[in-house]
């Protein structure tokens, strides 16, 4: 008896959770929630990752970079002071410039000057690295989205290798999850509207015009770039663009929901005016199609009158060819004198002729009554 009791006792708790779920939605909303997780783990998740492989290779090449640097300058102090002609001077310094811009055109080199030897950070204290978390987010996160900076990028081959893995796996991931909250949030804007979608498509238009502004008036506030720059920045990030030529000063979690949120409201948009314009498109089609059957109606219409018509007119000559056929018979055997007028017979009317461009057919044609009539042609 106790153990039916709680038998039936956790089938009603069952039934208790499914309507809890089903009344307040909580399916779907778990599985959106699921997606947003699953992309967010998965963003720090390859932080971490690359931060494990690119780290020790960023601090074995600013060692080589700074050990470069630090001889290109004793060769050229070297030989400036050994040279003693003005023009062995100015060649050497052509030679030295040379060999410093090749140098620069590396990312970790550049780095490594700017910190460490321009600044003089031999020790580390107030240098900045390449690689820290907050990059690495910053890396993966506009690798998922796709926005693509390039502020850092893998130099290592297992950090490229990884890249490429990354990629393939997360952005589908990150497309599927921005597609999926947009279509969701679309549904429940519209759902308010009562199925309306000409108001959500104006607000979403509205909004999606305002962001870029915003986020850029934000930006201008808040770092050392101007307020065009900043609306350029913003329209370059949310649309996916994303240059990389400018740099500003932004926290790596406020830069993280500036892109998720932007891109999620472009989906929106564009998911919302797409299907405002499909629905035109339909509503079109549906009344060309009526149109065409109606069009096709009347073309079948007048094909079978003019199949009726001919079909009558084609029974009149024969009844007349044949009733000519048997007054001529009857005339030729009773009749012993012949008339001055050329046999005009009464009963001849709707008889065409086979050669309409006769001379007898167009003065038939100009003569008053009948143009079709056989008497005319006689009798003209």
């Amino acid at each position: 008896m106790i153990c039916e009791s709680q038998m039936l006792s956790g089938k009603a708790t069952g039934r208790e959770k499914a309507g809890l779920i089903e009344k307040y939605h909580l399916g779907p909303v778990a599985l959106h929630s699921g997606l947003i997780l699953s992309c967010i783990l998965y963003a720090i998740g390859g932080a971490y990752l690359f931060l494990a492989i690119e780290r020790p290779e960023e601090l074995i090449r600013r060692e080589k970079a700074i050990v470069q640097f630090e001889q290109l300058k004793s060769d050229f102090i070297s030989n400036i002071s050994s040279a003693g002609d003005a023009d062995l001077v100015e060649k050497n310094l052509e030679v030295y410039t040379k060999q410093f811009m090749l140098m620069m055109e590396d990312a970790h080199k550049v780095h490594a000057f700017e910190n460490f030897i321009l600044n003089e950070h031999e020790d580390g204290d107030g240098a900045k690295d390449m690689w820290t978390f907050s990059s690495s987010l910053v890396f993966t996160t506009t690798t998922v989205i796709p926005v693509g900076y390039g502020y850092i990028f893998p130099v290592s081959t297992y950090g490229r290798l990884t890249l490429v893995v990354y990629a393939l796996l997360g952005i589908p991931l990150t497309l599927v999850t921005m597609a999926d909250t947009g279509k969701f949030a679309s549904q429940l804007v519209t759902r308010f509207f009562d199925e309306n979608i000409t108001v959500p498509t104006a607000i979403f238009v509205c909004l999606l015009f305002a962001y870029p502004l915003v986020v850029g008036y934000i930006l201008y506030s808040s770092s050392n770039i101007t307020f065009l720059d900043s609306v350029y920045f913003s329209l370059t990030s949310i649309f996916t663009i994303g240059f990389g030529d400018l740099t500003p000063e932004m926290n790596v979690i406020h830069m993280m929901l500036f892109l998720a949120i932007g891109v999620v409201l472009v989906t929106i948009t564009v998911d919302i005016v797409a299907a405002e314009l499909i629905d035109r498109v339909h509503y079109m089609g549906r009344h060309v199609g009526k149109a065409r059957q109606l069009a096709g109606k009347m073309i079948q219409l007048a094909q079978s009158l003019n199949m009726k018509q001919g079909l009558v007119c084609g029974v009149g000559q024969l009844h007349a060819l044949a009733r000519l056929g048997m007054m001529g018979g009857k005339e030729g055997a009773g009749v012993e004198k012949v008339n001055d007028i050329a046999f005009a017979p009464d009963l001849m009317d709707g008889f065409d002729f086979v050669d309409t461009l006769s001379v007898y057919s167009r003065r038939s044609c100009h003569s008053g009554g009948n143009p079709n009539s056989a008497r005319n042609l006689f009798l003209s």
